[in-house]
């Protein structure tokens, strides 16, 4: 044990301990230096915005700026311009490492197809609700007479009947015809149920 007191104490020790422990620290320095410059680390750049630009102009955005995009997904909204980037991810003014790509998303330039749904023998309220869910719009609404009352007996697309389970584009625009039991439809008018107006006879004196 005194040996082993001893040759801890000893200068040869001590200069062995000072070699090893010198070279872990130089390992460990250029190890995180070769990490830096492998990864970037400590070298962000800013993410620009690209929230209402054209696609066209996106090349000019991310020139010299070290940030690639990616366009990932297209969402259709008629009241929009076609190819105007609405989304991305990062957000602007994010810090991120060189050359990260920010992923983007753009209105649509086609609007996407939906599968046309049932709506006969809804009624017309049922039948609005299903078609605003769709995507779609409610056209113009006809009344015609048939055995139910306030059900849908047709649905129509620029005058012709599409049926359930067709593909339809989002946003079109669906026609219906309401039926009306037990009465006439809305402007219609059944001239036979009116009696003759009696017209007075002014030759008859008054008996």
């Amino acid at each position: 044990m005194q040996g082993l007191l001893n040759f801890i104490k000893s200068r040869q020790f001590l200069i062995n301990l000072s070699l090893i422990l010198l070279t872990v620290f130089l390992a460990l320095f250029f190890t995180n230096k070769w990490l830096a410059s492998y990864t970037g680390h400590n070298q962000f750049v800013v993410v620009p915005d690209f929230k209402g630009r054209e696609v066209k102009q996106l090349d000019t955005l991310v020139k010299g700026s070290n940030i690639n995009y990616s366009i990932i997904d297209s969402i259709y909204d008629p009241r929009a311009k076609s190819g105007i980037v609405v989304r991305q991810y990062p957000d602007a003014g994010s810090k991120v490492k060189h050359n990260r790509t920010v992923y983007l998303y753009v209105t649509g330039m086609v609007a996407p197809q939906i599968i046309m749904p049932k709506l006969i023998s809804r009624s017309e309220r049922q039948a609005r609700l299903i078609i605003e869910t769709y995507g779609l719009k409610v056209g113009r609404i006809t009344e015609e007479a048939a055995d139910c009352n306030g059900c849908v007996i047709s649905q129509t697309q620029k005058g012709h009947v599409v049926e359930p389970g067709k593909p339809v584009k989002k946003g079109s625009v669906i026609d219906l015809v309401v039926g009306v039991k037990g009465g006439f439809p809305k402007g219609a008018v059944d001239t036979a149920s009116i009696a003759p107006v009696q017209k007075p006879d002014f030759d008859k004196g008054d008996e």
